[in-house]
């Protein structure tokens, strides 16, 4: 293998943008064009446009979210993955790896394809790495809920919470089942923020890199400038958000064994297996909830079903050609009274034209 790729993968809004900008700020390649800053990043996303459209594509074709939370998301993802798809992975990977030997790609949207990228790199010649960024789901869940929510009454954002949980549990469940057995580390948001020197040490030594800098020295680095601890934000608990007891208690456990698998460079059995146990869990509570939902989801899709109906009729209607009146037709068109009427009428109109007057019966005889 000629290079390294690391995938920077990681829920949302859990520091994977400030991972990937302290890595190019060490001196790998992190290839843009990036997603502008804005203000819920203001030191900029550093994720390559081209993975955003590229997984974009793979998500619309599976007709998932981009975060899904089903569990059957993932297999949707691989049925619509093609060659094509692919081939174009392993050129984008060959034409960013001549900009140097150690390539970071981020973007969270790429748990749904680890494996391709996996593939992919090794046809490109890289050796792939995976770097998890970790923060409690109570904290992603309250920065989405910030920037990304609308401003709604207190059940839609009650909602708005549940589902982003849900979320955040299913995408740190694939997450880690699919890069299990893989060289990966796992980094702790506040960790990076706290004292990001020892924390890169230690991605350095887990995933085999090397930096343009020497970290021991501890002189000023342009990190220094690019980390800011005011870019936490949101220090919530689950005192501050309102989701149902047993998906908080599968979140809370999911997150736990993450910190574990953090403490042990990234594997440790017996955390893989119970989370493996809590995915279960987190099966039946959908489960649960959809059976509950029943009648509503019922009832949205008699709506869905009806308004569609409206809609074709309605198309139908616009696309049914104006009708003609007979006297517009031709009179081969035209048959029965209709067609006594027409006669009658068009020879009246011939004869005004002509200054004449219809001729009276009574005076043929």
């Amino acid at each position: 293998m000629s290079g390294v790729l690391v995938l920077v993968t990681g829920t949302g809004r859990s520091g994977t943008s400030t991972i990937a900008g302290s890595l190019h700020h060490l001196g790998l390649h992190v290839p843009g064009p990036y997603l502008g800053a804005n203000e819920s990043n203001p030191k900029g996303f550093f994720e390559s446009s081209w993975s955003v459209k590229f997984h974009k594509r793979i998500t619309t074709a599976a007709r998932i979210h981009d975060f899904d939370s089903r569990p059957g998301a993932l297999d949707r993802v691989r049925d619509c993955v093609t060659p094509e798809m692919r081939a174009s992975l392993v050129t984008f990977l060959r034409k960013q790896s001549q900009a140097g030997s150690q390539l970071v790609v981020k973007d969270p949207r790429s748990v749904w394809v680890q494996q391709l990228w996996k593939d992919a790199a090794g046809e490109a010649e890289l050796e792939i790495r995976y770097l998890s960024m970790l923060r409690h789901p109570a904290e992603v869940v309250g920065s989405r809920t910030t920037y990304y929510a609308s401003k709604a009454d207190e059940d839609q954002r009650r909602r708005y919470e549940t589902f982003n949980i849900a979320r955040w549990v299913n995408n740190s469940l694939v997450s880690e089942r699919e890069t299990r057995g893989e060289v990966r580390t796992f980094v702790p948001y506040s960790d990076l923020l706290d004292d990001w020197r020892p924390v890169l040490t230690r991605v350095a030594d887990e995933l085999g890199l090397t930096y343009d800098t020497d970290l021991s020295v501890g002189a000023h680095h342009p990190v220094d400038d690019f980390i800011d601890p005011g870019l936490r934000r949101h220090e919530a608990s689950w005192d501050d958000i309102e989701v149902p007891v047993g998906l908080r208690e599968v979140a809370q456990q999911v997150w736990d064994e993450q910190v574990v698998l953090c403490a042990h460079g990234g594997a440790d059995a017996a955390a893989s297996e119970r989370l493996d146990a809590a995915a279960k869990r987190y099966e039946r509570i959908l489960a649960e909830a959809a059976a509950i939902s029943h009648d509503a989801t019922e009832e949205i899709r008699d709506e869905a079903h009806s308004a569609g109906v409206r809609d074709t009729r309605k198309q139908a209607r616009r696309s049914r050609p104006e009708p003609v009146s007979a006297e517009d037709r031709p009179v081969r068109d035209v048959g029965g009274r209709e067609l006594v009427r027409l006669v009658g009428k068009r020879a009246v109109h011939r004869l005004r034209r002509s200054g004449g007057k219809p001729r009276d019966r009574g005076s043929d005889a």
